[in-house]
């Protein structure tokens, strides 16, 4: 498996890490800007692109349709 991985995205940090954990392989966390913890997910995908897309997802919808 690979280490932990951050990508920025919109405004967002998306660290994304190996976890087994039931029928997920990664897990990931969004932090906005300023590094706060905004959400974790421990079952974000089967795959590290997965689990990516996942957190892309939930930033789209729940923060963006927040605003």
């Amino acid at each position: 498996m690979t280490k932990e991985k951050s990508i920025h995205y919109k405004e967002h940090v998306i660290t994304v890490k190996p976890l087994d954990e039931l029928c997920s392989s990664y897990s990931y966390v969004i932090k906005d800007d300023e590094g706060n913890e905004i959400k974790q997910v421990r079952m974000g995908g089967d795959t590290e692109e997965v689990a990516v897309e996942n957190a892309k997802k939930m930033i789209d919808f729940e923060f963006d349709y927040a605003k």
